[in-house]
């Protein structure tokens, strides 16, 4: 695998074609002495270990639901990935994809695998190879995958290649709209600990679990914060329950230039940054939408 950041995707049919280019990609990793990490489904994961028998002990195997849950959270996995062995030609095989997320986390998947391009320069030592089932996944999830790739393989795969390098604003379009019964609050920087005071009722009305409930009522401190700091000095706070899932929703007057804004680790010295930050990896899902027009940021956590 020659050296620099190589964004590969495997669009496979079946397990048997997954078997026949995963194998080989871990497998020459090992070979040449490079680390290797691999987050796919507990099936792959499974089926892959009984192919490479002894030569998996040489390999981290990593949980995908944990790992791209919140998509926002791969970026800096993979950059603590590459600094782990400080500078090292790395190599890492995921699914960022499976069955069953919901069109919000499959969105965020699309803006997360179109940013990996961004955040990772042409002369990092990556390669990541990135697999979707063509079998059990929609047409239209499997069209987007080749415009964020370098390279496009697999038997499912629209082999003409894909876009990559096209721009595109990651902030873009617009959230759906609250349903009519969500329970909403105009806040400002005198109401700072009002908002505090009532995602904490709504939480512990939800029955999230302590430190889920704390997480929460964090993550929703820093972000009226940045919206009194950085949104025109005042927000609009709207709370409401959608498919097993507590959902808090925060606009403001503000504009995200930053197009990695909250999916870089803040170095302990940088004097602000951190509320993104701290809501990525406090939350289930993160989905920020910025232009002229304002912010809107959107939080879900799970009740289940």
């Amino acid at each position: 695998m020659g050296q620099g950041f190589r964004h590969e995707a495997l669009i496979y049919a079946g397990v048997d074609e997954f078997l026949a280019h995963a194998v080989p990609f871990v497998c020459s990793a090992v070979e040449a002495g490079e680390p290797v990490l691999v987050a796919v489904s507990d099936r792959n994961a499974g089926l892959l270990g009984g192919e490479l028998g002894s030569a998996a002990a040489a390999i981290r195997f990593a949980s995908n639901e944990e790992l791209a849950r919140n998509p926002a959270r791969v970026i800096p996995f993979w950059q603590d990935f590459l600094e782990e062995h400080d500078g090292q030609p790395v190599r890492g095989l995921e699914e960022p994809v499976w069955p069953g997320r919901s069109p919000a986390e499959i969105d965020e998947c699309e803006r997360h695998e179109s940013l990996l391009n961004l955040a990772f320069p042409a002369g990092m030592p990556l390669s990541l190879l990135c697999a979707y089932d063509g079998s059990s996944l929609s047409e239209e999830v499997l069209g987007a995958v080749p415009h964020c790739h370098h390279f496009t393989i697999g038997s499912a795969a629209t082999r003409a290649g894909g876009r990559h390098g096209l721009a595109r604003d990651n902030y873009a379009g617009r959230l759906p709209a609250p349903p009519s019964g969500a329970v909403s609050f105009e806040f400002d920087r005198d109401s700072l600990s009002e908002v505090r005071r009532r995602v904490g009722g709504v939480v512990e009305a939800a029955g999230l679990d302590g430190r889920s409930s704390a997480d929460l009522v964090l993550a929703a401190s820093e972000l009226a914060a940045n919206s009194v700091a950085h949104g025109g000095g005042a927000g609009t706070l709207r709370m409401w329950r959608e498919n097993g899932r507590l959902v808090l929703d925060f606009e403001d007057a503000g504009w995200i230039s930053e197009p990695l804004a909250g999916r870089l680790r803040p170095a302990v010295t940088q004097p602000g940054g951190r509320g993104l930050w701290l809501a990525n990896q406090l939350c289930d899902l993160v989905q920020i939408r910025s232009g002229a027009t304002g912010t809107n940021v959107r939080l879900q956590a799970a009740l289940d």
